[in-house]
């Protein structure tokens, strides 16, 4: 896109406050979301009236200060992040803003804090570490969402070192009934995905007597 067009597209559908930016401009390292996928961000959470948010990759905190305007007041963010210079980026980000106790800002591996998560009890869920989907984040991810929940995932088709775990986690959540899913080819490439109602056996069998 034109440089010129995408400022506007920026200044009218994506404007950030001056503390979003500061942040931005410190975690120019660990790959923060660009105005107008925070502004996706922002539109996801409004859509589906979310109040319960986990992010794995914490994004210096940019991503947060996207969503936390969307929750409700006591709605949470759970922001995970596995690097302690990335952590600390967030959490002095979060404290600028004045997040208080909406953001509960873990620093740890994603799998395992992931796993003291409480089943179905989340609406979205934000996947954008290195790699950003693995098998493994996406069985939680599943586990994690309520029917009706929204997945979303930053970085899926970069390459590199990650390029085979990565395919092997989009085919994965391709082949599986329980999430419908696209891609986008933009910020390395973003999936947006809707964890459906479990497959009913009983309704299967019913159709096939």
């Amino acid at each position: 896109m034109d440089e010129t067009v995408l400022a506007e597209v920026r200044r009218v559908m994506a404007p950030e406050a001056d503390t979003t930016v500061t942040a931005r401009r410190r975690a120019a390292s660990v790959s923060p979301p660009a105005p107008e996928v925070g502004a996706l961000l922002r539109w996801a959470a409004r859509t589906i009236q979310a109040r319960a948010v986990v992010e794995v990759g914490a994004a210096g905190g940019v991503s947060g200060a996207w969503l936390l305007p969307e929750l409700p007041p006591r709605g949470v963010l759970t922001s995970i992040e596995p690097d302690p210079h990335a952590h600390s980026l967030a959490t002095d980000a979060y404290e600028t803003i004045g997040a208080g106790s909406r953001v509960r800002a873990i620093l740890g591996d994603p799998v395992t804090v992931l796993g003291r998560l409480s089943d179905h009890a989340y609406d979205l869920v934000l996947l954008q570490s290195r790699p950003a989907v693995t098998r493994e984040l996406l069985d939680h991810a599943r586990r994690l969402l309520h029917p009706g929940g929204m997945l979303l995932v930053r970085g899926a088709l970069r390459g590199g070192e990650d390029a085979d775990a990565l395919a092997t986690a989009l085919q994965i959540l391709a082949e599986d009934e329980v999430f419908t899913a696209t891609i986008l080819p933009v910020d390395g490439g973003l999936v947006l995905a809707t964890r459906l109602a479990e497959p009913d056996p009983a309704g299967d069998d019913a159709a096939t007597a």
